[in-house]
């Protein structure tokens, strides 16, 4: 039988807001605001992240944004060293927020794919969960193995 995840140690440790967690929200919403800019620009406005950083330090939207990505580059490294790091926890909770990262700069690294699909997106997607690339035959689980 398969050890539940969603344990009550790991909503704990979830919820006390770890350092693996925030870089996490960092990403998250750095990227998000990065990439949805113009288009939030058009709709009723709340500030961004590039808002704030703009008026806070009398910077162009360009300048803003790089220097949001160094944030976002800094927060990468965070998770790298807390999933070096990790003890306590099961290995599934710590990637969790490891892959709530790469999924939320997959759809957002270069336009907001999450708002409009139609983009490469809905291509990467289709790619990857209906016309996948078979990395081993299937005969085995892996090409060194024989399970």
């Amino acid at each position: 039988m398969e050890e539940a995840v969603a344990t009550k140690d790991a909503f704990e440790w979830f919820t006390s807001f770890p350092k693996i967690v925030e870089a996490c929200a960092i990403i998250v919403r750095i990227t998000n605001d990065i990439a949805s800019k113009e288009r939030e620009q058009k709709r009723a406005h709340v500030a961004s992240t590039v808002d704030c950083y703009m008026k806070e330090y009398g910077t162009s939207k360009d300048v803003a944004c790089e220097k949001l990505l160094g944030f976002v580059e800094d927060a990468w490294k965070t998770i790298n060293e807390e999933l070096l790091n990790a003890t306590g926890l099961s290995r599934e909770v710590i990637e969790l927020s490891l892959h709530s990262s790469q999924s939320t700069e997959l759809i957002y690294k270069h336009v907001d794919a999450f708002t409009e699909p139609n983009t490469t997106m809905k291509e990467n997607i289709f790619s990857l969960l209906v016309h996948p690339i078979p990395l081993f035959d299937d005969s085995s689980c892996c090409r060194s193995c024989t399970i």
